[in-house]
């Protein structure tokens, strides 16, 4: 979630990751062989996702290793009604899995008092055995992303205390689950936003990855200060600079779920940024990145669509960077 809008990942479908052993070959992919190993993309929900991955590697000239989707969340049936389709959709995909996992609803009916109270034991016990049951029992599960964001429903600035105690809570749940080995990202939005993350950070022993979300965006710089708007991404409170610290200091690897340059309805948007291409490539050729997942979506609050060449710049620059004949 870029920030400043409603959530509408809040309600999506789901994910893929790792960063252990190379993903198998795409069937019927012959023609681009490569794999980037760390490189992922977001192409729309479950079933309907791995063609359009396997359309985006075309494009690219490489194959993504990585794919992203999300639960979703309007009542907590929703959650594993979602999760039993999305599941189906993935298994067998040749890319690394991450799961985005809620820990609230977009009813907005429950509170993180009662998940830390144990009150959605039940349904997190069933998404553990559904897990394992579809074969992601050792997937990446991305717990209550964007979590400093008020645009989310498990927004942790209200009652951080709760936050931690839910998230260790259902970080336990899962790891119980006989045939799981999972991995857990806490992943705030870029930014300060709602609170400073580190507030809510629920503890070394129950976080595999720091993560980010990360969209070219500025509310009073135009489009034309790429260079300020990309320092003001890096150097500003809980910004990249941070997250890097922060994961450094604790001897995480970082990731990127998402990240993207485009378009936002209010003209927030960085747009055809090739200068955030580039600077983002470079920052993300660092040994301690375990992966980055391109936003290659026409959201209506972001549209990071990039490989419809809609802003050819940025394109030409990721083809370049990322591609077949890249290094990064």
């Amino acid at each position: 979630m870029p920030g400043k809008a409603t959530g509408r990942r809040a309600a999506l479908a789901l994910g893929a990751l790792s960063v252990t052993a190379p993903p198998r070959p795409v069937a019927g992919a012959a023609a681009t062989p490569a794999v980037h190993p760390r490189l992922g993309v977001y192409r729309g929900a479950g079933c309907d996702s791995p063609p359009r991955i396997a359309e985006f590697g075309r494009w690219l000239g490489r194959q993504p290793g990585w794919a992203v989707d999300f639960l979703a969340c309007a009542d907590m049936p929703d959650i594993i009604n979602s999760a039993r389709w999305a599941l189906r959709c993935w298994r067998g995909a040749p890319y690394r899995f991450s799961l985005a996992v809620p820990l609230l609803t977009t009813d907005r009916i429950n509170t993180l008092a009662q998940g830390a109270a144990g009150k959605f034991d039940a349904t997190f016990q069933e998404l553990g055995r559904m897990l394992v049951q579809e074969g992601h029992g050792a997937i990446t599960i991305r717990l209550a992303w964007e979590f400093n964001g008020d645009w989310m429903p498990w927004v942790a600035a209200p009652d951080p205390a709760a936050f931690i105690v839910y998230w260790r809570r259902v970080v336990g749940i899962l790891r119980a689950t006989p045939g799981t080995d999972l991995r857990f990202e806490w992943a705030p939005s870029l930014g300060r936003n709602a609170l400073d993350p580190e507030l809510a950070y629920p503890g070394d022993d129950v976080v595999d990855l720091i993560g980010m979300s990360v969209y070219n965006q500025h509310w009073q710089l135009p489009q034309s200060a790429f260079r300020r708007r990309w320092a003001w991404l890096r150097d500003q409170p809980n910004g990249l600079a941070w997250q890097r610290d922060f994961a450094r200091a604790r001897g995480k690897p970082r990731s990127f779920p998402e990240w993207g340059t485009g378009t936002r309805p209010d003209g927030a948007g960085g747009g055809d940024d090739p200068y955030f291409i580039e600077a983002m490539a470079e920052w993300l050729n660092a040994p301690d990145v375990a992966y980055f997942s391109y936003w290659d979506w026409p959201a209506p609050d972001y549209d990071g669509f990039l490989s419809n060449e809609q802003y050819p710049r940025a394109a030409a620059a990721f083809r370049r960077l990322f591609g077949a004949a890249g290094s990064r």
